[in-house]
């Protein structure tokens, strides 16, 4: 019995051992890799971002704003932070963790839309965040999602399991065998994609929409403005382009737009609202309702930054 006990103990401490070594061994394997999703954290917790104008948002900024034309036009070192399929909870996370490790912005434009202020309930894509566990902001916040199983903090390479795609891009960044790589350009990423007007459709189908507002992810973005008010970091709000038939069947739209222009006049940063700009009426622009496609974000990207450029903000901050 004495001896099959020992047997036990030495196994598990084996165990131990060998997940330890794995997970070290995929964590430095997509510390190096600048596959999708990584690439962004890599950057910033590597501190070498530092830019002078971040933009901050959802998969409506990563694929919208173009950050080649923002510095083109306005002479500034810009990356977009895009987060896909995350609200502002994320947004607000991943920009903390940002300042905490690279210099501070003089400016961030806000994506702020009928989308902004709900609350990630679920993780989408979350194995994005496996190398990063150890972060508080981002411990924090995960834990709060239903579905991110607690375990992953506590067990070490649990977080992988069944996850072979993933292990596999950390085997071959660590071994030196492949250096994956993608398409973004400072985190943009524009879409070569035609009008599918499939889920649109769907959701036409049905009664209105209501855009949910959560009073405590409100808080968080008058917290940003206020974080940055008092440092000064100029912000911009922007509202970008979606297809008017979307805007237009979403019930409470005004009262999401309500809250943007009262944060405005709160702080006195500029809220640019393009829900009703010309482009949002020609599906030739979006790929979907939500989402502007690479002609239609270039167009915007270059109509964002002369709106930028007139409102006089750079000669004061940069």
């Amino acid at each position: 019995m004495r001896l099959f006990l020992i047997k036990i103990l030495l196994f598990t401490i084996l165990l131990t051992v060998s997940a330890f070594v794995f997970d070290n061994i995929l964590k430095k394997g997509y510390r190096k890799s600048n596959a999708t999703d990584f690439q962004e954290w890599n950057a910033i917790f590597d501190s070498k971002i530092n830019s002078d104008l971040i933009i901050n948002g959802s998969s409506r900024a990563w694929v919208q704003i173009s950050p080649r034309i923002l510095d083109s036009l306005l002479n500034v070192n810009s990356y977009n932070f895009g987060m896909d399929g995350y609200p502002f909870n994320m947004q607000y996370i991943r920009y903390k963790i940002y300042e905490k490790y690279n210099q501070k912005p003089r400016l961030i434009i806000q994506i702020a839309d009928l989308n902004t202020l709900q609350r990630s309930i679920t993780p989408y894509n979350e194995s994005q965040f496996f190398p990063y566990l150890h972060e508080p902001f981002l411990a924090k916040e995960l834990k709060k999602m239903e579905g991110f199983s607690s375990l992953n903090f506590y067990i070490p390479a649990f977080c992988y399991h069944f996850n072979f795609g993933r292990i596999c891009i950390g085997l071959v960044e660590f071994f030196g065998i492949k250096h994956i790589r993608n398409d973004k350009y400072k985190g943009y990423l524009g879409q070569n994609k035609k009008w599918d007007a499939t889920d649109l459709e769907k959701v036409l189908s049905g009664d209105s929409l209501v855009s949910e507002i959560n009073p405590e992810i409100v808080q968080e973005f008058d917290s940003l403005l206020n974080h940055c008010k008092g440092n000064h970091i100029q912000v911009v709000m922007v509202f970008p382009p979606e297809y008017i038939k979307a805007t237009e069947f979403t019930k409470n739209k005004q009262e999401v737009i309500d809250i943007y222009h009262s944060f405005s006049k709160k702080y006195d940063f500029p809220f640019l609202d393009y829900s009703t700009d010309s482009l949002c009426y020609d599906t030739t622009y979006f790929y979907n309702a939500m989402h502007l496609n690479k002609t239609g974000a270039e167009i915007f990207s270059t109509k964002l930054a002369h709106d930028i450029d007139s409102l006089g903000i750079l000669k004061k901050n940069f």
